[in-house]
């Protein structure tokens, strides 16, 4: 059983989080390279995650000031560009995947969590879920719309799906937020006159990913991602996984005890700090 310190755990993921000056993410390229060795991480920080941060990367910092002037930041400013660019490019997928928050995922991954969050099933099977108390009706609303016209600019998905008053715009967003965390729509394009989005189906954005996705089995999945989770944040929690990625208690506990049986994760001590901790082993 190893012992690590909360400041050595620290210190590991500043060099996987390229959170220092020598590892720092200056260029598009850079941040292309980043998303794909960490498999998938946030677009800014968000409160009491330990995944990987693009925004961190990009200063160089372990704990950076959101500055006063965003527009004006050259960090911020690579980020935006990036989760422009990028997803733009089709080279990564960008959206609401993880906890609500701008998520980027690269394209080795984005077929694990397909798997898990959409499954087998078609883009009309939405109504299913919809049916089966799975789905809202905005999303409901959006999702017909989608499925009659895509792409579509937000304007129009709006008056298409009945939520073009102001007074709905909080309907809207949560729906739009619902089903990018499902894995429904995605974000592919911004206009600038005026300034709005462009939204298409996953499925139509992504076909090779989708079809990947059918290939792989839901244990493969989940042993990809929380794999690739540890080898991010190096030490972690039961807790902390079923928060990040809204997994059951039980499925977690299923897949740490299948990893630590097959030698790939061993029970963790961190100093000071109460609680069972998982991280890769070193002979696994």
């Amino acid at each position: 059983m190893s012992v690590l310190t909360a400041d050595r755990i620290e210190t590991l993921r500043d060099r996987r989080f390229r959170r220092n000056k020598l590892l720092q993410v200056k260029t598009i390229e850079e941040a292309l390279d980043f998303v794909n060795e960490v498999g998938f991480c946030f677009a800014f920080a968000a409160k009491n995650s330990e995944l990987p941060c693009l925004w961190h990367a990009a200063c160089g910092a372990r704990n950076p000031v959101m500055p006063q002037h965003t527009h004006h930041d050259p960090y911020i400013g690579l980020v935006w560009q990036a989760k422009d660019v990028l997803p733009a490019q089709r080279k990564i997928y960008y959206g609401k995947a993880l906890k609500k928050r701008p998520t980027m995922i690269s394209l080795d991954y984005f077929p694990f969590f397909y798997k898990l969050i959409r499954s087998d099933d078609e883009p009309e099977d939405y109504v299913i879920r919809y049916m089966d108390g799975e789905l809202s009706v905005p999303a409901r609303r959006i999702m017909d719309a989608l499925m009659e016209a895509a792409p579509q600019i937000t304007r129009e998905l709006k008056q298409a799906s009945g939520y073009s008053h102001p007074r709905q715009r909080y309907e809207f967003d949560n729906a739009m937020a619902e089903l990018q965390m499902q894995l429904y729509i995605v974000k592919i394009g911004e206009l600038s006159d005026p300034f709005t989005f462009v939204w298409d189906l996953v499925d139509n954005r992504f076909p090779e990913a989708v079809e990947s996705a059918s290939r792989i089995t839901e244990e493969a999945a989940y042993r990809n991602i929380l794999l690739k989770y540890f080898e991010n944040v190096v030490v972690a929690d039961k807790n902390q996984i079923m928060r990040l990625f809204g997994w059951s208690d039980h499925i977690v506990i299923d897949i740490l005890q299948d990893l630590s049986a097959d030698g790939v994760l061993e029970e963790m001590v961190i100093e000071s700090v109460r609680g069972d901790f998982w991280g890769l082993s070193k002979t696994g």
